[in-house]
């Protein structure tokens, strides 16, 4: 009777879907993006801070989402080395995971002007 109880345990846990442990990048980021800007045309310097989040979403084996409402910073990035390479609306740069925060640096610089993004965002 003992064996038959284990059998029917042992079939109905082995039957249970298999539990993912969250990623440890995943999840909403809130934090002040401050924005440095330089329009040579003008002769116009300005800088901007802004409160801002970041949702960070992997798409697994090492893929990353970088998004929020204004867009995407990292689409289909690669993990190394604890950062994310950003190449994307003429900004580059990078994020970098911190134990329970991100580092955002990200510039982007044409003829007539310069911005660049630097943020620290925290769970």
């Amino acid at each position: 009777m003992r064996i038959i109880i284990a059998l029917c345990l042992i079939t109905l846990f082995s039957c249970d879907s298999e539990y993912n442990l969250p990623d440890q990048h995943s999840g909403r980021y809130y934090g002040i993006d401050s924005i440095f800007r330089n329009q040579f045309a003008l002769q116009l310097l300005d800088t901007l801070s802004n409160p801002v989040y970041l949702d960070v979403e992997s798409l697994g084996s090492g893929l990353y989402d970088v998004y929020n409402d204004n867009g995407y910073w990292v689409r289909d990035g690669l993990i190394t080395q604890n950062k994310l390479a950003i190449d994307i609306s003429d900004f580059e740069g990078f994020i970098r995971f911190l134990d329970d925060s991100i580092y955002l640096e990200a510039t982007a610089n044409t003829d007539l002007i310069l911005v660049s993004h630097k943020a620290y965002l925290s769970r």
